[in-house]
């Protein structure tokens, strides 16, 4: 299903990365756009995202706030409420991450990633929802877990503890909504994003591997956009992207076990400091 035309969508995280990717193609197709990001974004990125916006024929509605306090979300949807009749589609990007295995990474980190990830997608929802359901016309939710929600690879346990806590989150939504809003939960693979700008590393191992998967991967942020508003838009469930990711998740759904073993070896295999 092609993009509709002149919609209204919020979008956290928009300040880079797949967030800003998302604000360009739905601006594109003229969308009226309510851009979240933190209070540092109001920079000079944050303004030229703005005025790329409005040139490509889409609206700004620029709110530096943290996903993570529900006064920026009640101030939003008070805001949005007066403004349009409707929301047509939420997406909830924002996402810090961090490496470390259980046992060293420090507790803040796991703070900051549940706190981002995890309670400031659902208070999005919380906030929103109620909007999206009573829309009349067809409304979409789109939440971004990762692959690592579904494999928990070594050494990422909070990340993908607070993704498995939106694909949880999300597979709810969709089951106490039936249909509308529909519900889409994107779990791409590694992809090229400014997503490792906020990541914290334990080791220079593991940010070494981080570094070399992301200058491998031929994903971009653009393209991930396009395939995952596009399953948006069609309804689908899961937006699995990139051939491995989706190799690994029918394997995991068949045998967790040997998936599990795999990824595993693949870990221990990388070389360590000495």
């Amino acid at each position: 299903m092609p993009l509709p035309y002149a919609g209204r969508a919020v979008v956290t995280g928009a300040a880079s990365g797949f967030g800003r990717a998302v604000c360009l193609q739905l601006a594109a197709r003229c969308w009226q756009l309510a851009a979240v990001d933190l209070d540092a974004a109001k920079s000079a990125d944050w303004r030229a995202l703005g005025a790329e916006v409005e040139s490509l024929g889409g609206g700004w509605l620029p709110y530096p706030f943290d996903v993570r306090e529900p006064a920026g979300w009640q101030e939003l949807a008070d805001q949005l409420e007066d403004r349009w009749p409707g929301i047509d589609l939420l997406v909830n990007a924002a996402g810090v991450g961090a490496t470390g295995e259980v046992g060293q990474l420090p507790l803040e980190q796991w703070r900051r990633i549940i706190d981002v990830n995890l309670l400031g997608t659902a208070i999005g929802c919380e906030t929103l929802l109620p909007q999206l359901r009573r829309h009349r016309a067809p409304s979409r939710l789109l939440n971004v877990a990762s692959i690592a929600g579904i494999l928990a690879p070594p050494s990422m346990a909070a990340y993908s503890a607070s993704k498995a806590g939106v694909i949880a989150l999300s597979e709810a939504i969709a089951g106490e909504c039936r249909g509308q809003p529909t519900v889409t939960v994107a779990c791409p693979g590694f992809f090229r994003s400014g997503l490792l700008d906020s990541w914290h590393f334990s080791n220079g191992r593991e940010q070494r591997e981080a570094r070399r998967r992301m200058d491998l991967t031929g994903w971009t942020s653009a393209k991930v956009a396009e395939r995952v508003l596009a399953a948006t838009f069609a309804g689908r469930r899961y937006a699995v992207l990139g051939r491995q990711a989706r190799w690994l998740w029918r394997l995991k759904r068949l045998a967790p076990a040997t998936a599990t073993g795999l990824i595993s070896r693949v870990y221990h295999r990388l070389e360590r400091p000495g």
